[in-house]
């Protein structure tokens, strides 16, 4: 791939595989760029391949590395905040309805387990010996307060992924370029 970049500040203007760069001017397939250009202003360089979200005028390539300015920036945020905020939610909503820790044990939580919990909760008590089954499958007796103790871990854990995503969604606005959003993750919640 062929680039075009200013000589001055390495800022590259053109991409493409068939840009020329002579005295003639600047050319590309169907294009002419002539108006008071100085062939020696620019340089036509090779590279391998060009960075995701390129923007003319955005990006400079020196000694074979790419470098995002102001101007990428401002054209590559938007759409950065939108794919970090669609990969933030879903791993929220992964973690909510992961297995959950609790009393000792570990519990699955996922919309299935969550819907049988709500069912048994209904009518405000469970016979002496209910049980509810651990991961492994493993039945475990459960008092009814045993059981709204885990119903309201479950939904303790997802007030606080609730409160983690809104902060995480703040902080995704709040960051000025792509490398602080990179740095936005939802691991450790």
């Amino acid at each position: 791939m062929k680039i075009v970049k200013r000589n001055a500040d390495n800022v590259v203007l053109f991409v493409g595989n068939d840009l020329v760069l002579d005295e003639a001017g600047l050319r590309g397939a169907g294009w002419t760029f002539r108006s008071n250009i100085d062939p020696n202003d620019f340089v036509l360089d090779e590279v391998a391949e060009i960075p995701e979200g390129f923007t003319g005028g955005g990006w400079a390539y020196t000694d074979g590395v790419w470098t995002i300015n102001a101007v990428g920036e401002q054209v590559l945020l938007p759409a950065k905040r939108l794919e970090k905020i669609a990969e933030l939610e879903a791993a929220c909503q992964a973690y909510q309805y992961s297995n959950i820790t609790h009393a000792g044990q570990t519990w699955r939580a996922d919309k299935d387990a969550r819907a049988l919990l709500a069912e048994v909760l209904v009518p405000g008590s469970v016979r002496p010996n209910a049980f509810w089954p651990d991961i492994s499958g493993a039945d475990h007796t459960m008092t009814y307060e045993d059981l709204q103790t885990l119903g309201r871990a479950i939904s303790d854990r997802g007030y606080d992924a609730a409160e983690a995503l809104k902060a995480k969604k703040t902080a995704v606005a709040a960051a000025t370029t792509a490398a602080e959003i990179d740095l936005i993750t939802w691991e450790g919640e």
